[in-house]
């Protein structure tokens, strides 16, 4: 097994190096040395204030990039969570007409209530996440290579496919799939009409009716998305709050639940929904030829 010369100080990372008993010796005579300084005891006030300082001023990089990629996953399942219940489970149980209706009240009363709320609430906290999580690995990479003397073996790398995490794997692949949706529902109808507000679930259904493979296309591409994105948020979620690996059977099981669920509303009801006749289905073709760059025609 490698080890590092220096283990990782660091209590959100779980590190795989044992520490040296030197540093728990270094550890103990400080707090000794700190402890007795001006003649208090551990015991005393002085003790307990410079231990305060000292817990608070040894709150670095590693600290703060955590805490931005935790917290901002916070506000940004907040709006997934909103969004899942408005566009597929409230079709699956009420109809198209009324996820239409949810949809459009969640976005006149929550994340389109005031001006710059969804670019903070969506594209900015995702970019926060992001951001943050590359930073961190990126930091963490760097201290490794500081303690291995600028070689770190390939097999402890953090750029190394086989050390991430499956949910950060989860994470990263659900990218691509949230900016092409993000695109097909909000950027192409902003693009061409210059607003998307009225953008629903009839537009995302006829596109399941566009061409010869639109129904399969879009049936492999929100499976993934879907499938992705719930693991990628149950397995945070797990870690956020501490959920013993030993119930790695009740995670699956819920992040297959709730995929599960995600998709039967917008399979069940939103795909089978049929094209849109008339100007309105004309409209959505070619909103559509524009995100594929290409003419397509309604099944």
């Amino acid at each position: 097994m490698e080890v590092a010369p220096t283990p990782i100080e660091d209590e959100d990372y779980v590190t795989y190096f044992p520490k040296t008993p030197e540093s728990y010796r270094s550890k103990t005579d400080m707090s000794s040395s700190t402890g007795s300084l001006g003649g208090m005891s551990n015991s005393g006030t002085w003790g307990s204030s410079s231990s305060s300082y000292s817990s608070s001023s040894s709150k670095g990089v590693v600290y703060w990039l955590t805490r931005t990629q935790k917290y901002s996953s916070y506000a940004f399942t907040s709006f997934l969570g909103i969004h899942a219940t408005t566009a597929s489970i409230t079709p699956l149980i009420l109809g198209v007409e009324a996820g239409d209706s949810a949809l459009l009240l969640a976005r006149t009363y929550y994340y389109q209530a005031t001006p710059y709320i969804e670019l903070l609430l969506i594209p900015g906290t995702l970019a926060l996440h992001i951001g943050s999580g590359l930073a961190l690995r990126a930091y963490r990479s760097y201290q490794q290579r500081q303690r291995y003397g600028g070689r770190p073996p390939k097999s402890v790398s953090y750029w190394r496919w086989r050390n991430f995490s499956g949910a950060s794997l989860a994470g990263y692949a659900s990218i691509p799939f949230v900016a092409l949706h993000a695109a097909l529902l909000r950027g192409v109808p902003l693009w061409v009409d210059g607003d998307s507000s009225q953008i629903g679930l009839e537009y995302l259904g006829h596109g399941f009716s566009l061409g010869k493979w639109g129904k399969w296309i879009g049936a492999g591409f929100y499976t993934a998305m879907v499938g992705l994105v719930s693991y990628h948020v149950v397995y945070g979620w797990a870690k956020y709050l501490k959920v013993n690996q030993r119930n790695r059977r009740i995670t699956a099981g819920t992040a297959m639940a709730v995929a599960g669920a995600w998709l039967s509303g917008l399979f069940i009801v939103v795909a089978r929904s049929g094209p849109v006749r008339g100007y309105l289905g004309r409209h959505y073709d070619n909103l559509y030829n524009v995100f594929f760059l290409r003419p397509l025609r309604a099944a």
